[in-house]
């Protein structure tokens, strides 16, 4: 059951708080309060200008507003604007200048951009209670008949909406850039522990972290936009509130008394309906990266499936992934219906109960007709602050999902340690100029099986074939060397990383030219294509060049290329990359024999020491030892120079 706990607060503290860290040293905190200090006597100034011409205004006939007024008010005001946005900028021009004197690893854009958001809603919420006010006066004035003052009032109420639209449209504009530059940092940083380490590939072997293509894209793109969007309805909430309670106070007590218990039976309601919410969102956006990911395997293995006629299968498979994810959305669906009946009541009933609890104060004569619809409206808004729950319970629900989701896939890439988390000794690894097994014990990631025990061997030069039957654990040790599984016990010793290559059975095909895929392994720079097209020719590759029309071609390698071409263009990775050592994981089963003795014989001349899975018996004279599995740990060394 996902809910929105402590754990959840934890989860989103660390989601958000890195995003608006900075140091500081004592000469930049006095830099920032004069800054400051410089604000507030400019927004000082910028505040009695402008009341001095506000007053000016409201001894003007309307007549003079007409013929006097509107050019030097206009420019007076550009004038206010313009040093308004000088005085924002000086903050800025500060830190550029001093920021290597004063300033650290300051976030200054979300700063700022959290500083436009918190002044934007602070500004739509004073002229709202303004334009309220206005309104009040405004029908008023419509109810005693009074022209003069009617027009009047009217010019004032439609310069309040003309002066809130451009507000809430930079208000949503800054939002919504705050959104982006957070999603940005926030995708870097995970990227960065995503890749760091290894994590990708650990990651798969932690329960419960499914999909990370869907949390690194659509999660965090979701997250930041609800988790803005909620903080941009929860801060205008909180200052419609405080501002909009005075009005109703003003008016009568008992609108307040019944704004408050008509929320609180709302928010209960609500909650008590649409607490399942939380869970199904969550297993919606799991049953939706399922769906996703079986189209996409679908996609990857498009020939394997056309061999075996496999489409019906492969159309109920998928039918089956679409029927879970549609049955939970419709759940979602039948419990929205509820909330959302709920939700069309409370709406319309609320709209009636302020000037039902007024009527009286106006037939009595205690208060004006604009009060009414002072008090109805200031209702509403108070009414809207205090019920964001149920306004926004989806949007919560879903939030607290995303959280949980991202926040475990975080958590997943800080502690990718199954072997630790499970207990148990690990494989310790040093550097060296040979590869050494001292006693090695070799288990799977989740210490569930023993593949090999008490390995030893040393290989300093030459080749080591390894074979065995399938599930026996030879490619266990491939990665034991490469450091992917330190699962189990023993010491290894290998060469630097740097100096080395692993070519798997099916090589990695990346998304580019084909020059690309020649230097995916490589980081020797000022290669020439000249290079490239005479380690091509060397490996067999001659026709791939002509087929493709040169090495700046880009392709969906995978279908241009069949699996013995991409065999031959991982073994030209490694002529390219120029390595010392090579580990190889039947690299060269779909290529024929012939080609396939060309390449190790190549291996022979320019490697050092190489290890490699295969089965084919013209391997054998290319290396000097063979590792035999025999299956349960058991293993046996037969070197060809000095028998068994």
């Amino acid at each position: 059951m996902i809910r929105f706990n402590t754990l959840t607060f934890v989860r989103l503290w660390y989601l958000t708080a890195p995003f608006f860290s900075f140091r500081v040293n004592f000469s930049g905190l006095l830099a920032i309060l004069a800054t400051a200090f410089y604000l507030l006597l400019v927004g000082y100034g910028e505040t009695f200008v402008y009341r001095y011409f506000w007053r000016f205004w409201n001894f003007l006939d309307l007549r003079e507003i007409a013929i006097l007024v509107w050019l030097p008010w206009l420019l007076v005001t550009l004038a206010i604007i313009l040093v308004a946005a000088l005085s924002l900028l000086l903050p800025y021009f500060l830190y550029q200048r001093y920021k290597k004197y004063l300033l650290v690893d300051i976030h200054w854009q979300a700063w700022i951009l959290l500083l436009l958001l918190i002044a934007f809603a602070i500004a739509v919420s004073a002229i709202s209670a303004k334009i309220n006010y206005l309104g009040g006066d405004f029908f008023t004035a419509l109810e005693v008949k009074e022209e003069r003052d009617y027009l009047r009032k009217l010019l004032y109420f439609v310069m309040g909406f003309a002066l809130i639209t451009p507000i809430n449209a930079l208000y949503r504009f800054v939002e919504e850039r705050f959104g982006l530059y957070w999603r940005r940092w926030l995708s870097h940083e995970i990227l960065r522990d995503y890749f760091s380490a290894r994590a990708y590939y650990k990651i798969a072997y932690i329960e419960g972290i499914d999909n990370p293509d869907q949390r690194i894209s659509e999660d965090i793109r979701n997250f930041t936009a609800t988790f803005i969007s909620l903080f941009v309805i929860f801060t205008n909430a909180i200052l419609n509130f405080c501002l909009f309670i005075y009005i109703l106070w003003s008016i009568s007590t008992n609108l307040i008394y019944a704004v408050l218990f008509y929320a609180f039976l709302g928010s209960l309601i609500t909650y008590l309906v649409g607490r399942p919410l939380i869970q199904l969102n969550f297993l919606q956006l799991k049953k939706e990266a399922n769906y996703r990911y079986k189209l996409v395997n679908v996609r990857d293995n498009a020939e394997s499936i056309a061999f075996f006629r496999g489409d019906r299968k492969e159309l109920t498979r998928s039918r089956q992934k679409l029927k879970k994810a549609i049955s939970n959305q419709q759940r979602i669906i039948k419990l929205n219906l509820k909330l959302n009946m709920l939700l069309h009541g409370y709406n319309n009933l609320k709209i009636v109960i302020p000037v039902m609890m007024v009527a009286g104060l106006y037939m009595d004569g205690t208060i004006k007709f604009g009060q009414v619809y002072q008090a109805q409206g200031a209702f509403l808004v108070v009414l809207d602050s205090l019920s964001i729950f149920i306004q926004h319970f989806g949007s919560i629900s879903s939030l607290t999902a995303i959280i949980t989701r991202l926040g475990s896939f975080r958590e997943g890439l800080f502690f990718e340690r199954p072997t630790e988390a499970n207990g148990g000794e690990t494989i310790k690894s040093s550097l060296g100029g040979t590869i050494t097994f001292d006693q090695v014990t070799i288990l799977t990631p989740k210490r569930d099986q023993e593949l090999v025990r008490d390995l030893s061997f040393t290989l300093d030069s030459g080749g080591m074939l390894i074979n065995g039957a399938s599930g026996s654990g030879k490619s266990s040790i491939l990665r034991a060397v490469s450091g992917l599984w330190n699962t189990g016990s023993g010491k290894i010793q290998r060469p630097e990383l740097s100096s080395a290559i692993f070519l798997p059975q099916r090589p990695y095909m990346v998304i580019g030219t084909l020059r690309n895929q020649l230097l995916y392994a490589s980081s020797i720079r000022g290669i020439s294509d000249k290079e490239l097209r005479t380690v091509m020719e060397e490996v067999g590759l001659e026709s791939v060049l002509k087929r493709v029309s040169g090495l700046g071609t880009t392709k969906d390698w995978y279908s241009i290329l069949s699996t013995g071409e991409q065999q031959k263009l991982a073994f030209a990775r490694l002529l390219i990359a120029k390595p010392k050592y090579a580990f190889l994981d039947e690299a060269t089963t779909a290529i024929d024999e012939e080609s396939e003795q060309l390449l190790y014989g190549i291996l022979q001349k320019r490697l050092r020491a190489y290890m490699s899975i295969g089965y084919r018996p013209n391997l054998y004279k290319f290396h000097e030892k063979i590792l035999r599995l025999k299956g349960d740990g058991a293993w046996e060394i037969e070197t060809k120079k000095h028998g068994k």
